[in-house]
């Protein structure tokens, strides 16, 4: 296999022509023990079709010149517990073919997804919690989304800034301790906190109770 890296931008390109995508970066990195190079793409917020990505990175290992490929392989980032998952390929239309299934098929792993479809509409979201637990003196007016940029795993956080009818905001980082372990660190009136769950399906409960925690007292 000989496929030059500024071939497999150009398909990459191709693949994602119709998605909207915040925003991409790439850094080479030193690979232990070996002369190759990883080619590290971090994509933030992809939208594929009606599919909604947060983060993923797509890794690839080239020779040290920084021209082509050395192995007919990438792996992605499937969850954001630093899990990834190796996709061998012929050639870059079998590479093309494989791509589009990860995105088409939403092959990601579950707290990935809870982020995805927590970015389509964050308000909306902890709005509808806050009118189903009976709280209508607060109300989210908007949420920043965050920009994740080039990072070991193991560091990666989300940041959330959550602005507030009352006039006050929240920011919430949400990151992984550990293999299963998630960390949502609230800030907000000279207050810091720190709470944990083992994953993030209460990630709406959460943020909604702990929101509500810090203003009952004050309304």
């Amino acid at each position: 296999m000989d496929i030059l890296i500024s071939d497999l931008i150009a398909k990459i390109k191709e693949v994602f022509d119709s998605s909207k995508v915040l925003s991409v970066e790439t850094v080479y990195e030193k690979v232990n023990n070996s002369e190759d190079l990883k080619l590290v793409i971090s994509i933030n917020k992809i939208l594929y079709d009606d599919i909604n990505i947060i983060y993923t990175k797509l890794i690839f290992v080239t020779d040290n010149s920084k021209s082509k490929l050395t192995k007919d392989n990438f792996t992605y980032l499937y969850d954001i517990n630093c899990e990834y998952v190796r996709i061998n390929f012929t050639d870059l239309e079998d590479f093309s073919t494989k791509i589009t299934d990860i995105f088409e098929k939403n092959k990601f792993g579950e707290n990935i997804k809870i982020l995805s479809n927590f970015i389509k509409s964050p308000a909306s979201l902890i709005n509808k919690w806050f009118q189903e637990n009976g709280i209508t003196d607060i109300s989210v007016i908007n949420v920043e989304e965050p920009k994740i940029s080039i990072m070991p795993c193991k560091s990666l956080n989300f940041d959330f800034k959550i602005g507030l009818s009352n006039n006050q905001s929240v920011n919430v980082e949400i990151s992984k301790e550990g293999e299963k372990e998630y960390i949502f660190e609230f800030n907000c009136l000279d207050k810091n906190f720190e709470v944990q769950q083992a994953n993030l399906k209460n990630l709406i409960n959460s943020i909604g109770t702990n929101i509500n925690n810090i203003f009952k007292n004050k309304m």
